[in-house]
């Protein structure tokens, strides 16, 4: 069995490291730090749409750390950039990516994550202002918006896997308020590699 010294990694192990391979070019790599908020959404989504229109056949590399959001926001992201930008987009995962964040993550064709990242999955939520008030049937509408977006989250999740957790386990990991680490994230098939 070989092991590197410096990271004491095993032979086994070491598919998972992506080494020195890797290297944004810095005049193409973009950020997202915090909240999947619009104000994100739309400053990275032009930033995307500008490079494209210098080159649109060069990686474009996104670093996204990030404590999530709003799911629908989220998938606004996704959808955008698999569907209709299809940029040759690199996410970088780097400390947090939580939540929503895992949706933009999910969003590049490459997906790296630096070894300390760690990734969150919990069942939406919502918060209330104190000054709304919502009927029994405004409830209802709400709770099943949110049931509906859990289920499109673990879809989009599930996919990344190429079916090797189906929906069902993911929701069931959401349920769970699952942290996994940038090791198990690649061994889901959610990451490609792990960035030394």
């Amino acid at each position: 069995m070989v092991v590197r010294t410096r990271n004491k990694i095993k032979e086994d192990q070491l598919s998972l490291w992506a080494g020195d391979f890797f290297l944004a070019n810095p005049t193409r790599t973009l950020t997202w730090l915090g909240g999947v908020t619009h104000d994100n959404l739309e400053k990275t989504l032009s930033k995307i749409k500008n490079l494209l229109i210098d080159n649109a056949q060069e990686e474009i590399s996104l670093v996204i750390n990030s404590y999530g959001g709003a799911t629908g926001i989220g998938m606004s992201f996704y959808d955008t950039v698999r569907s209709v930008l299809r940029p040759a987009l690199v996410t970088i995962g780097s400390g947090d990516v939580d939540s929503s964040g895992i949706i933009i993550f999910l969003a590049g064709k490459k997906r790296f994550l630096t070894k300390n990242t760690t990734l969150l999955f919990h069942l939406a939520g919502r918060t209330f202002g104190t000054e709304k008030r919502f009927s029994t049937l405004d409830m209802e509408n709400i709770l099943k918006e949110d049931k509906l977006k859990d289920y499109q989250y673990a879809c989009v999740v599930s996919d990344a896997t190429n079916g090797r957790y189906l929906p069902e386990k993911i929701l069931e990991m959401m349920i769970n308020n699952t942290v996994l680490t940038a090791e198990e994230a690649v061994n889901m098939g959610l990451a490609h590699k792990v960035l030394e």
